[in-house]
């Protein structure tokens, strides 16, 4: 019998006690979230990290307390302060994911902070976790297409955004995306040689067809082809030929034009 009673009182105190943990996580977390909205971050933030003491497993006391870190860090500041603050964020907000997966705002805001601080391999390893449960994810494919454009690794991102393409095969976006790349790549390097641009020219030319196969009115592809056709004529060694994709260039730009007006007009 008292074996029973010790038992009882015990669990009682157990109960009790957690009760007023979470009491007090409760109170701290409002007081945290105050000091968050009169942006006070460093105060918010001693409080976040008092709510994830005592109860760790309160998801938006991480998702906050990363957004204050992010809010107290200045972009391309090399300071040790900054660095600290921007991997502080990151940790705190791949933590609140791991509750809430699927939290496409929380995964923006993770994803601006690897490209605010230039971690690029971190970003592109992010979304690869990501495609290892969804491999034929188009938005994964393309954020990791777009993360390599923006570290300039012009061959992994025409991979990945060609990846994009042919798993969301029938999707003029995709087409243009890709398009559009190969046209940048073709355009702002001068280094390239008349035979590797005469190569994404015909990579971006083929998948911009592909985009307005698919969507006829797409009058900013047909303004892509038009551009791709005037790099193209700066390849040719016959004035002849310069000319005819001179004259195709013009055509594309007519046919864009006109697309653009009658949406216009529609849309009116």
């Amino acid at each position: 019998m008292k074996r029973a009673f010790w038992i009882a009182l015990l669990a009682a105190l157990l109960i009790s006690s957690t009760g007023c943990q979470k009491l007090k996580a409760r109170i701290t977390m409002k007081t945290a979230n105050e000091l968050y909205r009169a942006e006070k971050y460093d105060e918010a933030i001693k409080k976040y990290e008092e709510v994830i003491t005592i109860d760790p497993w309160w998801a938006d006391a991480y998702r906050n307390a990363g957004l204050c870190y992010l809010a107290l860090y200045q972009p391309g500041s090399l300071h040790q302060k900054d660095i600290e603050y921007s991997t502080q964020a990151i940790i705190k907000l791949r933590r609140y994911l791991q509750f809430v997966p699927n939290d496409e705002r929380t995964e923006d805001l993770l994803m601006d902070a690897y490209m605010k601080t230039a971690r690029y391999e971190e970003a592109v390893n992010f979304y690869k976790e990501k495609l290892k449960q969804d491999p034929k994810n188009s938005k994964y494919l393309q954020t990791i297409g777009m993360i390599y454009a923006k570290a300039n690794n012009f061959e992994e991102a025409r991979k990945w955004f060609r990846a994009r393409a042919e798993a969301d095969a029938k999707n003029p976006e995709a087409w243009y995306s890709l398009g559009v790349l190969c046209w940048e790549r073709a355009f702002k390097n001068q280094e390239l040689t008349v035979d590797e641009r005469r190569a994404l020219i015909d990579d971006g030319m083929e998948a911009l067809k592909k985009a307005v196969e698919y969507r006829p009115d797409y009058f900013e592809a047909y303004s892509y082809i038009n551009l791709l056709y005037r790099q193209k004529a700066l390849t040719e060694t016959e004035p002849e030929q310069a000319m005819k994709d001179l004259q195709e260039a013009d055509a594309n730009m007519k046919k864009a034009i006109q697309l653009r007006n009658e949406q216009m007009k529609k849309g009116a």
